[in-house]
């Protein structure tokens, strides 16, 4: 072989290599170049309220636990605000506790949602007290025979009677204690039923009332009634719930809205 064979053979084979190198590079150049993935950003979290807004709820908060408390248990407030608190409206209120004292009424277990809450704000600043404008409210609240033995023992007009209550298996109560009246008075003991009433209160109807066993005149009876009622008013409850079921079992009255 001479020289000018294996010369011409290198020629060729480096010609064939360069040519693989530059095809492979084009088909690299040419294929679409994919973008690079940016994380991504995170968003700045929403304020639930601004400064204002804060302070209302502070003072909803304060006016709300001076209004209801938990004696001897745990009471439990959940406040969500809104853009609007400012203004007076909330997300949603939630009140529990067991026991819950609201005012004169005890009450066993207590569990009170209001959603979409509109409250008075000048009202609240001035007087510290909480009036509803509007609000979706639901309860769910416990009153034992003892809750309203010791409601009546508070009320201007029994509170010198020594009334006591108890739950029959029927869903009535016996009602004891002491007549003050100018011509009527003594011991008593009647039967009565716990009802709702219209504008959404609960009263307590008197259905028999004995005086040393002797069954007292109706109007007596309906007088009492009057120094009683309403036992609850939705007034006196947070965020007015419309009352709208009452069941009686065992010792307790279950009271919803």
């Amino acid at each position: 072989m001479n020289l000018n064979y294996f010369s011409m053979r290198s020629l060729m084979l480096f010609s064939r290599a360069a040519g693989a190198i530059f095809s492979g590079a084009a088909m690299l150049l040419a294929a679409p170049v994919k973008p690079a993935v940016k994380a991504p950003v995170a968003k700045a979290a929403t304020p639930l309220t601004d400064a204002e807004g804060w302070r209302v709820t502070r003072a909803l908060g304060q006016a709300l636990r001076s209004r209801v408390s938990s004696p001897g248990g745990q009471l439990r407030l959940f406040i969500r605000p809104t853009m609007r608190s400012r203004e007076g409206f909330f997300s949603q209120i939630a009140i529990a506790g067991r026991p819950v004292r609201v005012r004169k009424l005890q009450i066993s277990e207590l569990n009170l949602s209001a959603r979409n809450v509109q409250i008075d704000v000048p009202y609240l600043f001035a007087s510290g007290k909480v009036r509803t404008l509007s609000s979706q409210t639901s309860l769910r609240a416990v009153v034992t025979e003892d809750d309203v033995t010791q409601l009546l023992a508070q009320g201007n007009g029994t509170r010198d009677m020594g009334l006591r209550v108890r739950f029959n298996s029927d869903g009535s109560m016996r009602v004891t204690g002491r007549l003050n009246y100018t011509l009527i008075n003594g011991p008593v003991e009647g039967l009565a039923r716990l009802r709702l009433a219209s504008n959404y209160k609960v009263n307590l109807d008197i259905i028999s009332l004995k005086l040393r066993g002797v069954e007292v005149p109706g109007f007596v009876r309906n007088q009492l009634m009057n120094r009683v009622n309403p036992v609850i008013n939705y007034e006196d409850v947070p965020f007015r719930p419309h009352f709208s079921g009452l069941s009686v079992q065992g010792n307790r009255a279950t009271l919803r809205a």
